[in-house]
């Protein structure tokens, strides 16, 4: 053999224990996997070639070529695919059978090239010993031009995921960029290079190197795995210092206000342990598992530190977020104002959760905690449809605080507030908490399923009685007793009443009216 030839075959060892390494990983980065199996098909084009100038007889050669081919066209598929899971794709049945038809064909034609000569249009055999020399045809060429073709998509996807990434997530997609073009700088020493120098085919070797650079890509910088989940959670824009770390505690992105968490940490901070970077008040408050917690930093701010894992489509986890808000200023007007802690928890502790999270917070009224009418009427579709086909009646209370105006207009809007609070809280008391809507103002929704229009007259009246014994904020201001708190009613039942949720809703707005006309503190029913 010759040197190079010893050169090509010492290429496919290291391949394979490149191989073996990478395997070992695929517990840990999902790139792993078909980088595995690409230096494996790297190792056998290379071993293959590197067998051709070995002595062997003709037959045995024509056999190694489709060894060699499946070699080949396996290294482009599955760099193919070791791309699309660093830039945050999944290996999609579809998306893997579209690109295994080529190398399909290619192995077929080549099985019938024999007869057909569109692979290699010319066979000979060429010194002493005799080695396998072919003149390409059409298919070789069509083959060519495929395979670098989807080598420059994936380097298009890899420039495009360098432009969006910060500090050793930049390094490590310029390492696979350089990677990339480890085989068209071969190429073009195997062309320059006259034959005699050059007898073997050197592009082998060079998809070995592009193998070898993806390993160390992926071994040295495991914080790939993490960039489209991080990128796609760190909003620069908010106020909340917000922060993704890794496994090992180092920080993969933060925005700007977690920078200032601790003045101590300068410079590049991504890649950097969290305590390093957030100080270790707050690095402790993290911890290793979810959760949520109240800090007090040395210089006197508390700050409301909440923990999320971050999974991969395997439930491996792979790192956390985490969302820091100063609350220092609210938690001194919750000790001044102990009366109203838990309404004003429920502004202090809202963080910016996944969107499903914030979702169900719009939805929220954030003075009484009830559901609001955002999402009211689409809900009461549904429960309307379900109910009608069930062949069961719905029912719906529209209640209205009494006098409410003249409430907010004597004693202030603090009492009127802590009115429609404690209304709310007494008539979630008295039914199911999905059941009750602050509809708007001074108005409450309560839905009634399985109630016929007696029946929920009847629960009307109940939840009306409930609210005339409160009295609310008794002392200066209001008088000994407080403000005396009355409301009325007004019930209507599907499918008597109406079979949408307008009709519904403008028959018990209907009812309402009659029970304030005459004379508020009562329960009407729909006619």
């Amino acid at each position: 053999m010759s040197p190079v030839a010893v050169v090509v075959a010492l290429s496919a060892v290291v391949s394979l224990a490149t191989a073996v390494l990478a395997w070992h990983r695929r517990r840990l980065a999902r790139s792993a996997t078909p980088l595995a199996v690409g230096l494996v098909a790297a190792a056998a084009w290379a071993g293959a070639a590197a067998a051709m100038h070995a002595g062997l007889p003709p037959a045995v050669q024509d056999r190694l070529v489709l060894v060699q081919y499946a070699g080949i066209t396996g290294v482009v598929l599955c760099y193919r695919l070791f791309v699309d899971a660093v830039t945050g794709h999944r290996g999609r049945p579809r998306r893997v059978a579209a690109l295994a038809v080529e190398p399909v064909l290619l192995l077929s034609l080549l099985v019938a090239d024999p007869w057909l000569h569109l692979v290699h249009a010319q066979v000979t055999y060429v010194g002493d010993p005799a080695v396998r020399t072919p003149v390409p045809g059409p298919a070789f060429w069509a083959h060519t031009v495929y395979s670098y073709a989807v080598l420059a998509w994936s380097a298009a996807d890899l420039v495009r995921l360098r432009r969006s990434a910060t500090g050793p997530l930049r390094r490590q997609t310029t390492t696979m960029l350089l990677a990339m073009a480890a085989p068209v700088a071969f190429n073009a020493v195997s062309i320059s290079v006259p034959a005699p120098y050059l007898p073997v085919d050197i592009t082998p070797p060079a998809f070995v190197v592009t193998g070898v650079l993806f390993t160390v890509a992926v071994v040295r910088h495991e914080l790939l795995r993490l960039v489209p989940v991080a990128r796609s959670l760190v909003v620069d824009t908010v106020t909340d210092a917000v922060l993704v770390v890794d496994a090992a505690d180092r920080v993969v992105d933060l925005n700007p206000a977690a920078r200032e968490l601790h003045p101590g940490a300068d410079g590049e901070v991504v890649g950097v342990p969290l305590a390093r970077v957030a100080g270790p008040v707050l690095a402790a408050a993290v911890g290793d598992d979810e959760g949520e917690t109240v800090v007090e930093l040395d210089d006197g701010r508390s700050l409301d530190v909440r923990t999320r894992w971050i999974r991969d489509e395997r439930g491996d986890l792979v790192g956390r977020v985490v969302v820091a808000r100063d609350v220092t200023g609210v938690l001194a007007q919750q000790h001044a104002l102990e009366s109203a802690n838990a309404q004003l928890r429920a502004h202090v502790e809202t963080i910016d959760r996944l969107r499903a999270d914030l979702a169900e917070e719009a939805a929220r009224d954030p003075l009484t905690g009830l559901r609001n009418r955002r999402r009211f009427v689409d809900d009461l579709a549904d429960r309307l449809t379900t109910a009608l086909a069930a062949g069961e009646p719905l029912s719906l209370v529209l209640l209205d605080v009494d006098h409410f105006k003249a409430v907010n207009d004597t004693h202030g809007h603090a009492v009127g507030d802590a009115v429609l609070v404690d209304v709310a809280a007494e008539l979630r008391r008295h039914a199911r908490a999905e059941d009750v809507v602050r509809y708007g103002g001074e108005e409450f929704v309560v839905l009634l399923p399985r109630l016929g229009a007696a029946a929920a007259a009847e629960r009307a009246d109940e939840l009306r009685r409930a609210c005339a014994g409160l009295e609310v904020g008794a002392g200066p201001g209001t008088g000994p007793d407080g403000v005396d708190v009355t409301v009325s009613a007004g019930v209507a039942t599907a499918p008597e009443h109406g079979s949408t949720p307008d009709e519904l809703l403008l028959a018990a707005d209907r009812a309402l009216y009659a029970a304030k006309a005459g004379g508020r503190d009562q329960v009407a029913s729909a006619g």
